[in-house]
């Protein structure tokens, strides 16, 4: 057997800050959406079971920033699997029948957060347009899921959108319109994060 490939703290720090990005993006329409309610793992993706801050879920995907590119589904996709066993992706992937209208909206706006913040494996960053497109193109989505995007979307337009370039770095960054207690959960969850990035030196 083959050793397993580690990240460098360079990818491993990039990883941390996607995620922070990623986190503060959904949170704030939470926040301002009255959402997310029922999710016992907030701030959205960095606590509980499988969250990105995790160091089995960093490990694998980390390595999406490598060049040349790994094989995904041996380096990246069993940290991807540990990450779905958050609530919000047993509520939206799997789908879930315990799944509720909101939860639905909190799946709806992480993909479409996703979809504006420009992940390397969409290609590069989407407007609203296009990415309520590609929700509606996956073919594994239901019609409930297309349903609540279609919902969503307008709401999320009237809001100011996030300049999410504003966080730079993890030691200190800006709160962009979460809560005062998400911000501080969020904060010291990054901290504890930024250990991690000893282990890749």
């Amino acid at each position: 057997m083959t050793g397993r490939l580690i990240p460098t703290e360079q990818e491993a720090q990039r990883w941390l800050l996607e995620t922070l990005r990623h986190s503060m993006h959904v949170e704030y329409f939470l926040y301002e959406l009255k959402l997310g309610n029922r999710d016992p793992e907030r701030p959205f993706d960095i606590i509980g079971i499988g969250n990105k801050y995790e160091l089995e879920v960093v490990k694998g995907m980390a390595l999406q920033y490598r060049e040349p590119k790994v094989d995904f589904k041996i380096h990246i996709s069993p940290s991807v699997e540990l990450h779905r066993q958050q609530y919000h992706h047993r509520m939206w992937n799997l789908p879930s029948p315990k799944a509720t209208q909101e939860d639905l909206f909190e799946g709806a706006i992480d993909a479409i957060c996703a979809n504006l913040e420009g992940r390397i494996y969409f290609g590069g960053a989407y407007d609203y347009n296009q990415a309520l497109f590609n929700i509606e193109d996956l073919k594994t989505n239901t019609q409930s899921k297309i349903n609540a995007a279609r919902i969503i979307v307008p709401e999320m337009r009237k809001l100011k959108q996030l300049n999410l370039g504003l966080i730079t770095g993890l030691s200190d960054f800006p709160n962009l319109g979460v809560s005062k207690d998400c911000y501080d959960e969020m904060f010291l969850r990054t901290q504890e994060a930024c250990e991690l990035l000893a282990i890749f030196k």
